[in-house]
């Protein structure tokens, strides 16, 4: 062989040799320059994460600054299987996964077919979630690899069931009723963002905040935690007594619109009954209608009306009914005995224009405002489409519909003056640190009455407790006002009076020269007593001793003062 050949096979060997390098150097170069960004986002998206957490919804307080609502932390619990795989390779111990899955068990009260659930996994297996910190504690102290526990934000009520209808609920940190729902965009949780690394068996090597987390707003209500206590088990004693089907109370301050309590019982936490459910107010509404007769000057004190002896035949198809045949009364009688008859005749001298005009003034037939999405404005036929017999009935509160919150603020209206407030159940909103961002001032919406008329009206209605239909919501020493009311319930399906179903209710008011609170009682399908005087208006006097214990109210009537709640000298008829 010559030495040409051998160097040209030299030459041949080496070209050989250099394609390999060349290769890889062009895909290096290739890889690393053409291609960098690339596969780095890629990679990135592989064992890199940025995750939104959602911080802590806003507290929500009572009147008092009561906490009646917070998120807490609590831990969800999960098991990276490669984790304990990889554990039980590098202490060449075969049975460490079953022992561990084993002591989880044990720790956290898992059922068999958790075992199951882990064989079949490929890598992550959820193992609770919700757990407290006594739970999350005793997971740590296994030190157990491969376990997971993820802190998260759950609602807290420290107050228990108060006001929880009102409050709402939540889920995944967003509000789906109440006021939970009604406030969420200042409730909810600030959101913050962390990268997040992890290797390729899951586990979290790297977390780094991007963001500063930031703390949601606070809500303070204007219900008071002991008012709402006192009302709750008010209407709960009472709807039990009377086997009845549904039971509200609801407490007012007349003189800002602020709404103290309001309570329904069986609960719902996901519905609002005062503001949602809608009923005939029945004799609670003569009120309305005496105000509005006094404000027209086309009725006094001194007018007197004859009852036809308890049956009036309205017209040939119609006669009206009294509870107990009357004869002659005067107008304090007709209220104070809640003669149907004696007001129908109020009402039909008033005009149907002008009882219209004062039933809107009272902020019937109009949403309070509130703004719950549930909210009903009750069922007010159209002006044109009354009637005369529709005023006849209309004028003791058949016919029309309203829900109760709208009773108890024109109740406020009739006795503060005349004054018809927006309901208020939001105080002010503040910082987490207390600032005040936010403050809700009373607002009227309109002058319903006079102020004289309003005391012309608070005089009669304290007579119906003293010796009317309402006795049985007397309390000694202290002088109470209101009017009791029981009207038939309508079948939603057909539009007709149900026979043997009503709805009992009492509205009333304290202490009468200069009411502080405003208290209204309705119960659905009382069995066995079935009238506001027999059922609602002893829960209403429950409810107003306790407020008037609670908040040191002085006696303004002398004790030898007579209370209705011993036996009546006339039936309680209404």
């Amino acid at each position: 062989m010559t030495a040409h050949t051998i160097k040209t096979r030299i030459q041949v060997c080496a070209a050989l040799a250099a394609i390999a390098p060349l290769l890889i150097g062009v895909r290096l170069f290739w890889l690393q320059t053409i291609r960098h960004e690339k596969l780095s986002e890629t990679a990135s998206k592989e064992f890199n994460r940025t995750v939104s957490e959602i911080g802590p919804r806003g507290r929500v307080f009572g009147a008092g600054g009561e906490l009646l609502a917070e998120s807490i932390v609590t831990w969800d619990a999960g098991l990276y299987k490669k984790e304990l795989e990889a554990e039980a390779k590098a202490k060449k111990d075969p049975g460490y996964p079953a022992r561990a899955v084993s002591e989880l068990s044990r720790a956290l009260g898992l059922p068999p077919a958790f075992r199951e659930k882990y064989r079949k996994a490929k890598n992550f297996v959820p193992v609770r979630k919700g757990l407290d910190r006594e739970a999350s504690e005793a997971v740590k102290a296994l030190k157990l690899k491969g376990v997971a526990l993820q802190p998260v934000q759950s609602r807290y009520y420290p107050a228990g069931d108060i006001a929880r209808s009102v409050i709402g609920v939540t889920r995944e940190e967003k509000g789906l009723t109440g006021i939970e729902l009604l406030y969420d965009k200042v409730l909810s949780g600030q959101v913050s963002r962390r990268e997040i690394v992890r290797d390729n068996s899951g586990k979290v090597i790297f977390q780094a905040q991007l963001e500063k987390e930031a703390r949601p707003r606070d809500l303070y209500l204007t219900i008071d935690k002991n008012i709402q206590y006192f009302a709750q088990e008010a209407i709960r004693k009472a709807v039990e007594k009377n086997r009845a089907e549904l039971g509200m109370a609801l407490v007012q301050d007349p003189n800002t619109g602020r709404l103290l309590a309001l309570a329904s019982w069986p609960s719902d936490v996901e519905k609002i009954e005062p503001v949602e459910w809608v009923y005939e107010p029945g004799s609670t509404f003569k009120a309305i209608t005496l105000a509005a007769a006094l404000e027209e000057g086309i009725a006094s004190e001194a007018s007197t009306y004859y009852c036809e002896n308890g049956a009036w035949a309205f017209n040939s198809k119609v006669t009206l009914h009294d509870h107990e045949p009357e004869k002659t009364l005067n107008l304090s009688e007709v209220i104070e005995r809640s003669s149907n008859i004696g007001t129908a005749k109020i009402g039909l001298k008033l005009g149907v224009q002008s009882f219209y005009r004062y039933v809107k003034a009272f902020g019937f037939g109009a949403k309070s405002g509130l703004g719950f999405a549930g909210e009903s404005a009750g069922l007010l036929r159209p002006l044109d489409k009354f009637k005369p017999i529709d005023l006849a009935v209309g004028s003791y509160g058949h016919g029309i519909a309203a829900t109760p919150l709208q009773v108890l603020n024109a109740y406020s209206a009739l006795v503060n003056g005349g004054r018809l407030f927006e309901p208020q159940l939001v105080e002010k909103i503040a910082e987490f640190e207390g600032e005040e961002v936010f403050k809700n001032e009373p607002t009227v919406l309109r002058q319903a009455i006079t102020p004289g008329i309003g005391g012309r009206v608070k005089k009669i209605l304290r007579a119906v407790v003293d010796s009317g239909t309402g006795k049985n919501a007397a309390v000694a020493g202290y002088s109470i006002g209101g009017k009791t009311g029981t009207s038939k319930k309508i079948d939603p399906r057909t539009g007709k009076y149900l026979t043997g179903r009503n709805v009992a209710s009492f509205a009333g008011f304290f202490p009468v020269p200069e009411p502080q609170y405003t208290i209204l009682v309705v119960i659905d399908n009382p069995r066995g007593l079935t009238y506001g005087g027999e059922t609602a208006a002893p829960a209403f006097r429950e409810i107003a001793s306790k407020i008037i214990t609670l908040k040191g109210l002085k006696a303004d009537t002398p004790t030898s003062h007579k209370v209705g709640h011993a036996a009546p000298a006339r039936p309680i008829s209404d």
